[in-house]
């Protein structure tokens, strides 16, 4: 992920008020038309794949028309998507549905629905899954997640399936409100305050989980295949969802687990590292496991912790630059290093973890991971949305493109359903990667 802003400040900059948006735009904002108008020119201008102005006006199209669906309009009036178009007349087309939609059906309508329709059908019509709108409430959830920010919550990593039938507790965070109640890592939670979590959406199920700090949760927990027999009460604190886990393995083994790779990561990577060094660690476990990214600048770093010198990955951006990216020459550990890795393990963990297993500096241990090559960059919108953008692609030092292709490890060890990630005696691949990095036993 890179951090975008000077683009938009240019492009916002150089925006004119497109000309036919006059009398019109009465129901439509000068900031909606900005609005609209950054939308499509970034699309075109950063985009890392082919992009015309008549596919993404009629994306704009297709979402506007989808909205007004929902609100019990069918067969709208917008106007018709030629088959040619060029990159003006693109732009004028996108404000005219917009503005067709509420001139038509503006009592049943809100502008700014209206306008976040047209730009999130003008990502979708790139057929990217990592190109999408930001509402801002989600830009929100987004910037607390990579920035650390604290929240009301019981402190525990809980893994939510999309269709909301399944929780389980991934991990406890030392000292946390769950911690103190009794959770353990893989109970499966199947009820919130008495509310069942079938078909909840994720968001959903995360918003039960937290709340007003000093505000009680009660969990309804399956352990190791048996309910509970009652729910488990919890006193939600201010918590925020940790970075990095860090404590001591059998063997003298240090054991850091890298959440995510948001602000700080490798900051805080170095002071578990320092540690570390201060009671004479010589071996060391990495796990990246269920880890699903964040900024590019903070995996170069955590790389860099373990890598002295040369490249960690190289950017391929539109039009065929290329960029390498090289350790910083901060090394924080220099003893054998294993790396875990699963099916979640993706983006900037892949960048680690590709970086690492190129170089010869650490085993890789589990299963393929996940295989995203591509580089975003969230682009922010006067009304607090963004877009985010696949921008560039990536290759390894050694030019592997693992792009929908994933990091084969050195050693596969298959994940049991009853798993209990950090725990040794439950934990297949934590056990193959301690054993692959723990000092020989002296022979007698």
């Amino acid at each position: 992920m890179i951090r975008a802003l000077a683009l938009v400040v240019a492009l916002s900059a150089s925006a004119t008020a497109r000309s036919h948006a006059s009398d019109a735009a009465t129901d439509l904002s000068a900031l909606d038309l900005l609005e609209l108008q950054i939308g499509y020119t970034t699309l075109l201008a950063t985009y890392d794949g082919p992009v015309t102005p008549r596919e993404i006006a009629g994306g704009a199209r297709q979402g506007v028309a989808a909205y007004l669906v929902s609100r019990g309009i069918d067969d709208a009036l917008l106007p018709y998507v030629p088959q040619r178009l060029n990159r003006d007349d693109g732009g004028e087309l996108i404000d005219r549905t917009v503005l067709g939609a509420l001139l038509h059906y503006g009592k049943r309508l809100r502008a700014d629905a209206v306008v976040q329709a047209a730009l999130a059908g003008e990502a979708a019509s790139l057929h990217d899954p990592y190109t999408l709108l930001f509402h801002p409430s989600a830009v929100k959830r987004f910037n607390a997640f990579l920035g650390n920010e604290t929240f009301g919550g019981i402190g525990a990593v809980v893994a939510i399936e999309p269709d909301g039938e399944r929780a389980r507790v991934e991990s406890i965070i030392p000292g946390s409100p769950a911690e103190r109640a009794g959770v353990q890592a893989a109970d499966e939670i199947v009820a919130i305050d008495g509310a069942r979590l079938g078909g909840k959406s994720p968001d959903a199920v995360r918003a039960m989980l937290r709340g007003k700090i000093g505000t009680t949760v009660r969990l309804s927990l399956v352990r190791e295949g048996e309910p509970l027999p009652g729910p488990v009460a919890i006193v939600r604190a201010a918590v925020s969802q940790p970075i990095v886990l860090a404590r001591m393995l059998p063997g003298n083994v240090g054991y850091v687990q890298l959440t995510r790779f948001g602000d700080d990561a490798a900051a805080q990577l170095a002071a578990a590292l320092a540690g570390f060094r201060s009671r004479g660690v010589t071996a060391l476990v990495l796990d990246l496991r269920g880890n699903g990214g964040g900024y590019g600048d903070e995996a170069k770093k955590v790389a860099s912790q373990f890598i002295a010198a040369g490249p960690i990955f190289t950017i391929r951006e539109r039009g065929g630059t290329a960029h390498v990216e090289r350790a910083t020459g901060q090394v924080g550990f220099s003893g054998k290093v294993a790396v875990l890795v699963d099916g979640d393990t993706a983006s900037a963990a892949e960048i680690v973890a590709a970086a690492l297993q190129d170089d010869g500096r650490a085993t890789i241990v589990g299963t393929r991971t996940f295989g995203k090559g591509v580089v975003q960059s969230v682009f922010p919108l006067p009304d607090g949305a963004a877009l985010k953008v696949t921008t560039a692609r990536y290759v390894t030092p050694r030019g592997r493109n693992i792009d929908r292709v994933g990091i084969t490890p050195d050693i596969v060890v298959a994940e049991p359903a009853d798993a209990k990630h950090g725990d040794v005696a439950a934990d297949p691949q934590l056990a193959r990667a301690l054993a692959a990095v723990a000092p020989a036993s002296p022979g007698l």
